[in-house]
């Protein structure tokens, strides 16, 4: 009789531990699903920095493989196009940037010498046209404008910081745990604006 006992108290204890484990497991999806509603349903929050830079902020999702291969088809094509593995991808974060510069610049006048061909003796008159030139540590601009049409190179620098950090659970003046998983970017230039950002989380299977 003892030892039926025995077996039938495993059992149980057994059971009681695939039970707790089961609903840990629902809970943790159910923690999921929430969290990313909540960022579906949140805008991305744009601020400046304490030394003037842009920057957004930005809750993540974690999805599951199958979830991205059903909702977000242009990351699937990237991931493709990229020669990787789905399945090995950790984390992807999209960010779309505006520049827009504001420029007060002198135009300057320039005389250009031409060269006579081989047919003509005679030097030919020389030719004045306007020059524009503009840098600074993020933006240059460069050319000439002759007859009305600008012909030169614009060109921009800038550096996107990512920082992703855990925002913990908090009660009154005590913190715990991860709530959720944020993502903030900042921009080096002064031109350029945040105007999208996206951070994804590939769902890890745990191994049983």
């Amino acid at each position: 009789m003892r030892k039926y006992v025995i077996i039938a108290f495993a059992v149980l204890l057994a059971a009681i531990a695939f039970l707790s484990h089961r609903v840990r497991s629902l809970q943790t999806e159910r923690d999921r699903l929430e969290n990313n509603q909540t960022a579906l349903m949140e805008d991305v929050e744009y601020y400046k920095t304490e030394s003037g830079k842009y920057a957004a902020s930005v809750q993540s999702l974690e999805l599951s493989k199958s979830e991205i291969q059903e909702h977000c088809d242009e990351l699937v094509k990237t991931v493709e196009d990229l020669n990787l593995k789905l399945k090995r991808i950790q984390s992807v974060a999209t960010t779309a940037t505006k520049t827009e510069v504001h420029i007060k610049t002198e135009v300057r006048d320039s005389i250009v010498y031409r060269m006579p061909d081989s047919l003509r003796l005679t030097p030919l008159p020389p030719i004045t046209i306007q020059r524009i030139t503009f840098k600074d540590p993020w933006f240059s601009l460069d050319g000439t404008i002759d007859s009305g049409i600008f012909t030169g190179k614009i060109q921009t620098v800038d550096t996107l910081i990512q920082v992703v950090h855990r925002v913990p659970h908090k009660w009154w003046f005590f913190k715990w745990g991860t709530k959720a998983i944020r993502q903030e970017i900042r921009s080096s230039s002064p031109y350029t604006k945040i105007v999208y950002s996206e951070y994804i989380e590939l769902k890890r299977n745990k191994k049983k």
